[in-house]
């Protein structure tokens, strides 16, 4: 292929890319964003396509698009349209989703792991075991499946070849509760015991559409998520993309490659990422109506992680009934009563595309952003300490839309708390939500758009683990330049410290930690020696200590902030 055209529908933006072989390689010719329109007052999805690829045409100046206004494939003689088209979106509410099983910690526990790598919102838990916060009766469960109204239904429960009766009796519940709901039912997703798949499909077959996968525990020790995965994603395209005004005609203009989700695209590419080049690698992407966080390690399969209710736009509510507001409050450098914060952010969520208007408005947004990828960092990375990440891959307009790159880098180091030696990358272009898509299409485009147009290189991150007195020295750091030259640094506990090496050069670093603090696995106070390459902000040393800790005085907290701020310039005059 000479040239492939990416598109990427969000909740509020549409991004547009046009990839193309310059010199026998593939690079990124174009891009072109515009507002998404599948909401008021246009309702057509495609519109905020096309304008997105008009600004392309402007930029390349020639023709993409046909004179009604769809890609010209494949790319002509008079070298009109393109070879490929590709399309990923995130655009659409999350699936509404209800998980029914037998017990807490085991079936709805991988259930609730198979739902997270979908764009979804879990309504409601139901099970049988005793912690089912009061909710034990039939009469109780009845009624919350009434009530709920959920897009999907996921019944989970039994191994294989065990207990039948338990599971027969919560698919008998919710038969009950959905004839007695009325309306329109909704489908039913049963990952449970495969022994029982005739008699699921004579109880709940007649009343709503019914699909049987593989068991998510079919033992005890084992879990199988992925059957319950794909079909998810298949029901959020079904009942929430395809849904969309103008996605039928979107759709139709991409037969050769299908629209798929933006999180799998996005998945795909840290994926990539981490076993081209043998890294850990952590990706995040904050949007409007979720979080998502990709992890990959050589020893470790991918992972897909996304929280519908941690955006930091159209489902900012969501996230203030999961994150206390005290959390929020405790980024924030200035004095602000919590219920005037509150109130401020469910003001902002009825405008969630408006924009920060003042550096106070900014410090929030960004204070919102932290919870939200701290939330689901919990979930992706549950084990203390936080695994060592080698690459982190920050995208989203919290973090690409900001002024000044340290205000990205800060939001992604106070958001993940990596340690040890990382490099922070950031999304310039809005291209990786699209490159996993563009692999597909073909892998030679996405792999050599990856490597020279997608990231800006902000620099490498330099964190031990541990806690010190205030004051005293954390970390001493040599650094040896490709000249030869020599810069030798202390930097004291709670403090960043930026060291300057340009995009391009490397340079040789060796790590001296204190006693109490580490910087590699294994026994604290252990020196490493490292090369790293340089970034838009060269070396930062954080040794603010792992986990991060704020005082409990405002006044106290107020100074730390502000002397984080500070330490990367981001104080103003």
């Amino acid at each position: 292929m000479k040239s492939i055209l990416a598109t990427e529908c969000g909740s509020t933006t549409t991004t547009a890319a046009l990839i193309e072989q310059t010199n026998g390689e593939y690079r990124l010719r174009a891009t072109g964003q515009t507002p998404s329109t599948y909401g008021p007052p246009w309702y057509d999805i495609t519109i905020g396509v096309r304008q997105a690829i008009r600004h392309i045409e402007k930029s390349v100046e020639r023709t993409i698009l046909t004179s009604g206004g769809w890609p010209i494939t494949p790319q002509n003689q008079v070298n009109q349209g393109v070879d490929g088209f590709t399309v990923v979106c995130s655009a659409a509410s999350p699936l509404r989703l209800l998980i029914a099983g037998l017990m807490k910690d085991i079936s709805l526990a991988s259930a609730q792991q198979a739902a997270a790598t979908t764009y979804s919102h879990i309504t409601r838990l139901i099970s049988l075991d005793a912690s089912d916060g009061g909710q034990h009766s039939h009469e109780a469960r009845i009624q919350a499946i009434k009530e709920n109204r959920p897009d999907v239904i996921l019944l989970v429960g039994g191994i294989d070849g065990g207990a039948e009766q338990p599971v027969l009796e919560m698919a008998r519940i919710i038969s009950m509760g959905l004839q007695i709901g009325g309306g329109t039912p909704p489908a039913i997703l049963y990952a449970g015991n495969n022994a029982l798949r005739t008699p699921m499909a004579d109880i709940l077959g007649p009343i709503a559409a019914l699909t049987s996968v593989n068991n998510v525990r079919p033992t005890l020790d084992v879990e199988d998520i992925s059957a319950a995965q794909a079909e998810l994603e298949k029901l959020y395209v079904q009942k929430k993309l395809m849904q969309l005004p103008g996605f039928d005609k979107l759709n139709n203009w991409s037969t050769k490659f299908p629209v798929i989700p933006a999180s799998r695209s996005f998945g795909q590419l840290i994926n990539f990422l981490s076993t081209h080049h043998d890294l850990n690698a952590v990706g995040v992407n904050i949007g409007s109506r979720s979080t998502t966080i990709a992890t990959k390690t050589p020893e470790t399969s991918a992972q897909l992680f996304i929280r519908s209710d941690a955006g930091v736009g159209h489902s900012l509510s969501d996230l203030l009934e999961v994150v206390p507001i005290e959390k929020i409050h405790r980024w924030l450098p200035f004095e602000i009563g919590k219920h005037e914060l509150f109130n401020r952010l469910l003001n902002k969520s009825l405008y969630p595309t408006s924009l920060p208007t003042s550096v106070e408005d900014l410090l929030i947004e960004h204070a919102v952003a932290r919870e939200a990828i701290r939330l689901v960092a919990n979930q992706a990375q549950p084990q203390r300490p936080h695994p060592q990440w080698n690459l982190v891959v920050g995208t989203g307009r919290s973090l690409t839309g900001n002024p000044h790159a340290a205000q990205a880098a800060l939001l992604l180091i106070d958001g993940l708390e990596p340690w040890g030696v990382t490099s922070l990358a950031l999304d310039r272009n809005g291209l990786v939500d699209m490159l996993g898509a563009v692999a597909v299409v073909d892998p030679v485009a996405a792999v050599q758009a990856t490597l020279h147009d997608a990231f800006l290189n902000l620099g490498t991150v330099i964190a031990p683990w541990g806690h010190g007195l205030t004051g005293q020295i954390a970390v001493r750091v040599k650094v040896t330049y490709d000249n030869n030259e020599i810069y030798e640094a202390e930097v004291a506990y709670n403090t960043l410290e930026l060291i300057a090496l340009p995009p391009g050069q490397k340079a040789t670093i060796e790590i001296r930690p204190r006693s109490q603090f580490s910087i590699v696995p294994g026994p604290r106070g252990r020196a490493a020696k490292t090369e790293v390459e340089g970034g838009l902000l060269g070396i930062i040393v954080d040794a603010r200590g792992r986990p991060l800790e704020f005082p409990t005085d405002d006044e106290q907290r107020h100074e730390q902030l502000h002397t984080w701020l500070d330490n990367l310039n981001l104080l103003g005059d």
